[in-house]
């Protein structure tokens, strides 16, 4: 079964600024965290897939922003579900899972997402 077949929401076709945190800050301060900015290639209610430029840990979990358009950026925490190489390109396909987190904009996520979708109808 490919991943199109196992999507259980609808995915809406949206090309979205996402800052992932690879590694975080020290608490102290003394090391920065390792960010990577990609784009998102289609995001749901409980999910985005992105297009990065470095092979990903299946299970890694991640803090992410998703910069929305006209709107503070949106952060979430994600598990990496699944990925694999672009042909003819240097860029990896890679699927987020949202997850429930205090702290997160999951909420936040949710209202837009529903908000396009009424859009597009």
């Amino acid at each position: 079964m490919n991943q199109k077949n196992r999507r259980q929401d609808y995915r809406l076709n949206s090309r979205e600024t996402v800052l992932l945190e690879l590694v975080s800050a020290n608490y102290d301060g003394s090391s920065p965290p390792e960010l990577l900015i990609c784009n998102s290639v289609d995001i749901s209610a409980n999910g985005l897939q992105i297009s990065v430029n470095q092979p990903l840990e299946r299970g890694l979990i991640l803090n992410i922003a998703v910069q929305l358009e006209q709107m503070a950026p949106i952060t979430l925490v994600t598990e990496v579900k699944w990925q694999f190489p672009q042909q003819g390109s240097d860029q990896w396909m890679t699927g987020l899972s949202l997850l429930d987190s205090d702290g997160s904009g999951l909420v936040a996520w949710k209202q837009q997402i529903s908000e396009r979708l009424l859009q597009e109808d």
